[in-house]
């Protein structure tokens, strides 16, 4: 990772103005969110080249060799109703798909809701924690995890047939340094529009990045299962899904799986 490139590159970027470099740490998200605390700037990345205890969604472990991936955590300062901030998950989503983009333009989709794809296989997850009181955000801390160069063959076991990276899917190594610059400035030109409060244009640009509409799945929360067909977005980012009777419900967490065709 080349912190002087990336400095030059992001001296003018809303985020990644301010970049903390960590060889080695348990969790980005948990070192940002002390920073945050300590009142760290907004826009203030955090990036690590390894981490020993790295956080994915619904509490459950990141596989974070060093040398390869992206480990990267953002603080941020939205003001406002925090009810509206899961939507930045959302927008974090859309910038990793673009950026991926620009490097494997062929099969980037997002799978709701915190998923990066290629060709079907996860290759980014997305972890959105916020901290703070109540009426009032503090700051939100946004991890981000992105497999770049990455081998089949390096990741557990039990995630080889699911998961994915740019490596395996290009066949050719990925600058790191060149991704974490297109990355940051994507995610600040996404971010200025969701400060904007259009919401709108964020939900738009993330269903045409995915292709779940009209897809019949299952969504499984805690003991929880729903399943319908996918028809859209709520201005929240919630999943809209009809059932076999034409009645929408609102989804508002859970993993979701493609049901086989009936």
């Amino acid at each position: 990772m080349d912190l002087n490139r990336l400095s030059e590159a992001l001296a003018s970027s809303l985020i990644g103005r301010k970049i903390v470099f960590l060889e080695e740490v348990d969790s980005t998200n948990v070192y940002a969110a002390e920073l945050g605390r300590k009142g760290a700037e907004e826009g203030t990345v955090v990036i690590a080249d390894t981490q020993t205890a790295g956080k994915g969604r619904l509490g459950r472990y990141w596989q974070s060799p060093s040398g390869v991936n992206l480990y990267a955590s953002i603080v941020l300062r939205p003001q406002g109703d925090p009810a509206g901030f899961s939507g930045m998950t959302l927008v974090a989503g859309i910038a990793v798909a673009e950026a991926i983009r620009s490097f494997c333009p062929e099969g980037v989709t997002l799978k709701w809701p915190n998923d990066v794809q290629i060709n079907g296989k996860k290759v980014c997850g997305i972890l959105s924690e916020m901290h703070g009181t109540v009426g009032s955000t503090g700051f939100i801390v946004i991890g981000i995890g992105v497999n770049i160069n990455i081998r089949r063959l390096e990741f557990q076991q039990d995630l080889r047939d699911i998961a994915t990276s740019l490596l395996e899917e290009t066949g050719r190594q990925t600058d790191r340094t060149a991704f974490v610059e297109a990355l940051m400035k994507r995610l600040s030109q996404w971010y200025k529009v969701f400060l904007t409060g259009d919401f709108g244009v964020i939900r738009d640009r993330w269903l045409a990045l995915s292709t779940m509409i009209g897809k019949e799945v299952r969504v499984t929360f805690h003991d929880r299962v729903e399943t319908g067909r996918v028809t859209g977005m709520d201005e929240t980012g919630a999943l809209l899904l009809a059932d076999d009777k034409g009645r929408v419900r609102t989804i508002v967490a859970g993993d979701v799986s493609l049901r086989e065709s009936r």
